[in-house]
């Protein structure tokens, strides 16, 4: 049965493996027939072959943390989370809010994520 533990520990686990660059670990997190909008509005990419080929494409020298509660509905979940790019003075931070929807077999079944290019901006000393 999928509860809001196992959604909180599989959405912690995919910001990890996201950092980690583990693409086939992130892909395994993915149910068969996933769908991912990343972001909100681009072509989806759907089932492990095209996710794979994203994650592939778009992630390498970045970290992920979730920076606020992650909320959980059901079978859903939405946070916001930085992603960071770079190091040193030129590191950069971009803001996001994902969600991500479940399915029997506690699979991620779709993740959306909403951003834009023009929303980066440099890295606080904090971050």
């Amino acid at each position: 049965m999928v509860d809001a533990n196992h959604i909180r520990q599989v959405y912690d686990r995919y910001l990890e493996l996201v950092s980690k660059t583990d693409i086939d670990a992130i892909v395994d997190l993915y149910a068969v027939d996933a769908k991912i909008e990343d972001p909100i509005g681009s072509e989806p990419h759907v089932g492990r072959d095209a996710i794979r080929e994203f994650y592939r494409k778009t992630i390498g020298a970045i970290t992920m943390k979730r920076i606020g509660p992650l909320r959980v509905a059901g079978r859903e979940a939405a946070t916001a989370v930085v992603v960071f790019l770079g190091s040193g003075d030129k590191r950069k931070a971009l803001d996001i809010i994902s969600a991500m929807v479940f399915d029997d077999d506690g699979k991620i079944a779709s993740m959306r994520a909403w951003w834009s290019i023009d929303a980066m901006r440099p890295a606080r000393p904090e971050e």
